[in-house]
């Protein structure tokens, strides 16, 4: 093989790696967006969570305190705001389970693809 060939056959290799990594990179973006809403509702699960262990002892009992005895009164607070963050952390999990893995699999397929049709 003459070094012209060669050379040229490193530009056409460096080509298609460069083109296969921005298409990852690409479809691995694409996907990522894809999260965003999962993410969001996991960020607000986590938010009632920690509503749950600060504000419901404090607020929730004080308030309730003048209806309920104390016991239960820090019950109701905590199992209503334990609750909505159970809610949130649920609608996260189907919606995180209903979008695509955030991996380039489209673009693995195309590679391979190619290098089979390039082997023929």
């Amino acid at each position: 093989m003459s070094k012209s060939r060669e050379v040229e056959q490193a530009d056409d290799s460096f080509e298609l790696a460069h083109y296969v990594v921005g298409a990852a990179q690409r479809e691995m973006a694409e996907k990522a967006r894809e999260h965003v809403p999962a993410l969001s509702l996991g960020a607000v699960a986590g938010g009632l969570g920690m509503l749950s262990a600060a504000a419901s002892y404090r607020l929730g009992v004080l308030l309730l305190e003048k209806r309920l005895p104390p016991e239960a009164a820090a019950f109701v607070t905590a199992a209503t705001f334990g609750g909505g963050a159970a809610l949130a952390g649920v609608a996260a999990r189907r919606r995180w389970r209903g979008a695509r893995a955030p991996l380039p699999t489209e673009t693995a397929r195309q590679v391979v693809e190619v290098i089979a049709d390039a082997a023929k």
